[in-house]
C-alpha cells in the first residue's frame, strides 16, 4: 500500500475542499504511476522466511535468532521454521511459505541437491534467497551465500592438534554427514593439514550421519575399542565431541591426557572448554551469522546486488583464552 505521508505536500494555504481534491488527485497519481519513493524497494517494509536446518543444534538456534533480531530491527515481518534435518520437511515448509509471497528466503540446505527445485521455483516468484552455512548446488537460484570458510576451520584444528601432540601421536576423526559442505570441506582440510605431519598416525574414523552427542559417544566408544592407544580426536562439530568426553571418560582416560577438538561454540561446549574437557572448538558465531544474512539481504535491496559469497569471521576457543574471551565477546556482543 503507498503511504500519502511520502512526498505528500503540506495544504495549510489551500481552502479544505481544494486540499481534499488535491490529495485524491494525487493518490490517484501515485496509484496509476507510482513515485520515486514507492518504487524504491530499500525503504519498503519485507516479508522475510527464515528456514534453520535442526532447531536441537545450538548453531542453528543462535542464526535464527540472529537473523530474526536483525529483520525485526529493520522493521520487516519474519516468520520461520526449523526442517529438522528432514530434507523432505525442508521443501515442504518451503513450498508452503511461497504460497505466502516472501520477499526473501533465509536457509540452510540440510540436503544441497534436494532444495534445488523449490529454490528455482523461489527465484522464478522473484524471492530473494540467502543461504546460511550451507548453500544448494545450483548458485544460478541464490541471492547470496554467507557462511565461514569450513576448509580454513578444518586447517586450524588439524595444526592444533599437531601442535598439541608435538607432532608425534596416534589420533582419531570423527566426522558428521557425508556430502555436507560443512562435513567435507573440513575432511579435505584435515587430511591435506594431517599429512604434512609425519609423526602424526590418523584413524579416520565413521561419518556418523547426524550432529547429536549420542552418535558421538557411539562413535568415540567404538573408535577406542579397536583402538584404545588413541591420543585425541577431532570431530566435525562440538555435539558429537561432547558425546565423545563421555566416552572418553567411561573408557577410563583422563581428559587431560586426551586432546578433544570440536566445532560451533555453544555455551555447553565452551563451559567444557573452560573445564579442559574439551580442548579446543571455533565458534562459528551463529547469532552474529544470522545478523550478516539478514544485513547481505539489506544490502541487496538497497544497492540491487550483492557479493554471491560472504565469508563470515570466526572465533578460536582453547581451555587457555576461553574464559576471558567470552567475557570479552559477550561484553561486545559480537559473538553470541
Amino acid at each position: 500500500m503507498v503511504d500519502l505521508r511520502r512526498g505528500r505536500k503540506r495544504l495549510r494555504s489551500l481552502p479544505m475542499a481544494i486540499a481534499v481534491v488535491a490529495v485524491f488527485a494525487l493518490a490517484g497519481g501515485l496509484a496509476a504511476c507510482g513515485s520515486d519513493n514507492s518504487s524504491d524497494s530499500s525503504t519498503e517494509a519485507k516479508t522475510i522466511y527464515v528456514n534453520a536446518y535442526a532447531q536441537e543444534i545450538p548453531y542453528f538456534r543462535d542464526w535464527e535468532a540472529g537473523a530474526t533480531a536483525k529483520a525485526k530491527e529493520l522493521g520487516w515481518d519474519v516468520s520461520g521454521e526449523f526442517g529438522n534435518v528432514t530434507p523432505e520437511q525442508q521443501v515442504q515448509q518451503i513450498e508452503n511459505a511461497l504460497v505466502k509471497q516472501p520477499d526473501a528466503i533465509v536457509v540452510t540446505a540440510i540436503d544441497e541437491e534436494s532444495l534445488n527445485p523449490v529454490l528455482t521455483k523461489a527465484h522464478d516468484q522473484g524471492v530473494a534467497v540467502i543461504t546460511v552455512g550451507a548453500t544448494a548446488s545450483d548458485s544460478a537460484n541464490i541471492t547470496s551465500f554467507v557462511s565461514r570458510d569450513n576448509y580454513d576451520i578444518g586447517v586450524q584444528k588439524a595444526q592444533f592438534m599437531i601442535d598439541q601432540l608435538n607432532g608425534k601421536g596416534k589420533i582419531g576423526i570423527v566426522h558428521g554427514i557425508r556430502g555436507l559442505t560443512f562435513t567435507e570441506d573440513q575432511a579435505k582440510a584435515y587430511e591435506d593439514t594431517l599429512k604434512k605431519a609425519p609423526g602424526i598416525e590418523v584413524v579416520d574414523g565413521p561419518y556418523t550421519g547426524g550432529f547429536t552427542a549420542d552418535l558421538g559417544l557411539d562413535a568415540t566408544a567404538n573408535m577406542l575399542t579397536s583402538n584404545p592407544d588413541l591420543d585425541g580426536i577431532i570431530y566435525d562439530n562440538d555435539d558429537l565431541a561432547l558425546g565423545g568426553v563421555e566416552a572418553v571418560n567411561n573408557a577410563g582416560i583422563p581428559l587431560d591426557q586426551f586432546v578433544i577438538i570440536g566445532t560451533d561454540g555453544g555455551d555447553v561446549a565452551l563451559d567444557a572448554v573452560e573445564a579442559g574437557d574439551i580442548d579446543m572448538t571455533i565458534s562459528l558465531c551463529g547469532y552474529r551469522e544470522g545478523i550478516s544474512a539478514v544485513d547481505t539481504l539489506n544490502t541487496f535491496y538497497q544497492d540491487g546486488s550483492v557479493d554471491p559469497r560472504i565469508v563470515s569471521p570466526v572465533e578460536v576457543f582453547t581451555t587457555d583464552n576461553a574464559k576471558a574471551k567470552r567475557a570479552e565477546l559477550d561484553q561486545r556482543e559480537e559473538c553470541n
